[in-house]
C-alpha cells in the first residue's frame, strides 16, 4: 500500500472507515491485506475531534507500523489513558470540544505518570504563546505534512 506524503486534509477519498479496522480498545489496525503485526510496534494515542482527519491519520500511522488508540477529545483521551497501557507518544489536537488540547496538557503535566509521555501538538494555532509555553516536544501546523509527523514520532519513539 502506497502511503501518500501530501499534507493531511480534513477530507479523505475512498472510505478510510472501511479500509482501517478498529479493535475493541479503539486501536486502529492496518488496512485489510496490510501488515497487522510489526516486530517493534509502538503504541500511540491520537487525540483529534475531526472524525475524517482522525480516521485518515490513524490509517496512515497504522501503515507506518504504529498501534494507534484514538480519542475525539481530551476527556476521552484521559479515560483511555486511565485504562489502556501507556502510549509511547501522544499526538494532540489543540482545538476540540469538551476538553481542548491545552486543558488536556495541563492535566497531563500534573500527573506523574502522564507527564512522562512525549506529546506532539497538531494545531492551526502553532504560533500562539499559550501553545508554545506548554512544553510540547513538537508543534506541527495544520494541515499536517505526514512526513514531518512521522519524523517527529521516529525521534520520540525509536524502534527497539
Amino acid at each position: 500500500m502506497a502511503v501518500p506524503r501530501a499534507p493531511l486534509e480534513t477530507s479523505t477519498t475512498g472510505g478510510a472507515r472501511e479500509r482501517a479496522r478498529e479493535d475493541a480498545s479503539g486501536a486502529r489496525r492496518a488496512p485489510s491485506g496490510g501488515p497487522t503485526f510489526f516486530a517493534a510496534r509502538q503504541r500511540l494515542m491520537l487525540v483529534e475531534d475531526d472524525f475524517m482527519l482522525r480516521a485518515h491519520m490513524s490509517e496512515l500511522l497504522a501503515a507506518e507500523g504504529y498501534l494507534v488508540s484514538c480519542a475525539a477529545d481530551g476527556v476521552e483521551a484521559l479515560e483511555r489513558l486511565d485504562r489502556e497501557p501507556p502510549p509511547a507518544a501522544i499526538v494532540l489536537d489543540i482545538v476540540m470540544p469538551k476538553m481542548n488540547g491545552l486543558s488536556f496538557r495541563e492535566v497531563q503535566l500534573q500527573s506523574p505518570t502522564l507527564r512522562e509521555i512525549p506529546t506532539i501538538a497538531v494545531t492551526a494555532l502553532a504560533g500562539a504563546p499559550d501553545v508554545r509555553g506548554l512544553g510540547f516536544e513538537e508543534i506541527l501546523q495544520k494541515p499536517v505534512h505526514f512526513d514531518r509527523l512521522v519524523e517527529a514520532l521516529a525521534k520520540l519513539c525509536p524502534s527497539s
